[in-house]
């Protein structure tokens, strides 16, 4: 293998070259996993991966998870998604029925084996009828976080290439050199901050259809009003700034004006050519594996014909113990709350909560 340094994100970023997954150790690819913790960007050059052992590979980092499944499972109980999703399919009217429209068409967005793996489609490409195979479908996916607008959001992505992926690029955008990079009183000032959070439609993909966008508020902020705080550790307890822009509504203490600013100021200084790289796919299969807490992704270029393969997941079984983002007391015993109650409701077992005393 060979390691090189990504160009444009500061003293994160590498490209791995000359990856075998036909041969990798657990090993060899736990190493990756925690360089890639720590440089936050990854990006698999020209891989052999499959789709169909894209989601193996990854849960041997940590499981899989994702808040509209836990959403409708705690909503509606049972103890296996797959069973909800198919009392859905079945028209189960003990569900609601915007909820079983949003869990159907979730459900139609995934690539199935046969013997039951799956992962979630990110396409342009639709069915005989019409109908988005995946995610973000159509129109521009600007700069977001997945979902930002949670106190439980899942810290990891990693995203695959299938085909017709040379006409676009994934670009990344990590807070964490411009945090360092500020004066020390804006970030004291920012170190403070809770971010009001709201779902707001066509912010994070203006020309999506509407079905698909209501499903996405579903994905990156179900509830409105929910507070995060601003400076966060990543799960390698790098120190940034969780600011998923598709989500971020206002500052906690502050107008809505007074907020605005700030953000505008922070809009302005952030994403620039200094802290941004857009990786234009030179091969339909590179495997790009990206932190989500404290780094902002977007797509740029032609959604026609494209497909790639999204897993989400957590990093719990690289790290020697629980992953606590949050800095403040109030929000850690919230989070330890919250998201014992989601790995407990899941039925996640490969996942590190805190020790009790």
């Amino acid at each position: 293998m060979k390691i090189t340094k990504i160009d444009g994100l500061g003293d994160y970023g590498v490209y791995i070259d000359g990856v075998d997954f036909n041969h990798m150790t657990d090993d060899e690819w736990n190493r990756i996993g925690e360089l890639h913790m720590d440089k936050l960007v990854t990006i698999i050059r020209d891989c052999n991966l499959s789709w169909k052992n894209q989601t193996d590979w990854v849960k041997k980092w940590g499981d899989t998870r994702h808040i509209h499944s836990f959403t409708m499972m705690k909503k509606y109980g049972g103890k296996e998604w797959k069973d909800l999703v198919q009392r859905a399919l079945k028209g189960d009217e003990t569900i609601d029925a915007k909820d079983r429209e949003d869990v159907v068409l979730a459900y139609g967005m995934q690539q199935f084996t046969k013997d039951g793996k799956h992962v979630a489609r990110v396409t342009g490409q639709k069915d005989e009828k019409g109908n988005p195979l995946g995610m973000f479908a159509e129109g521009e996916l600007l700069w977001h976080s997945n979902e930002g607008g949670t106190l439980t959001f899942t810290p990891g992505v990693a995203l695959l290439g299938g085909e017709g992926m040379t006409n676009s690029a994934t670009g990344f955008v990590t807070t964490v050199n411009y945090y360092q990079d500020i004066s020390e009183e804006f970030r004291s000032e920012l170190d403070e901050m809770i971010i009001i959070h709201k779902f707001q439609e066509g912010v994070m993909t203006p020309g999506l259809r509407r079905e698909q966008d209501l499903l996405i508020k579903n994905n990156m902020c179900p509830n409105d009003g929910t507070e995060v705080p601003l400076v966060i550790q990543s799960p390698a307890g790098i120190r940034g700034m969780h600011y998923p822009i598709n989500t971020v509504y206002q500052i906690k203490g502050m107008s809505k004006e007074e907020s605005d600013k700030v953000f505008k100021r922070i809009n302005d200084e952030l994403f620039t050519e200094k802290y941004i790289y857009d990786h234009w796919y030179q091969n339909d299969n590179d495997f790009l594996l990206f932190d989500n807490s404290i780094c902002l992704h977007r797509r740029l270029g032609s959604t026609d014909n494209r497909m790639a393969y999204r897993v989400q997941h957590d990093y719990s079984n690289l790290q020697d113990d629980f992953w606590q983002p949050y800095f403040q007391k109030e929000f850690q015993d919230k989070y330890v709350e919250e998201i014992t109650d989601f790995i407990n409701t899941m039925g996640i077992e490969d996942f590190k909560l805190p020790k009790v005393a």
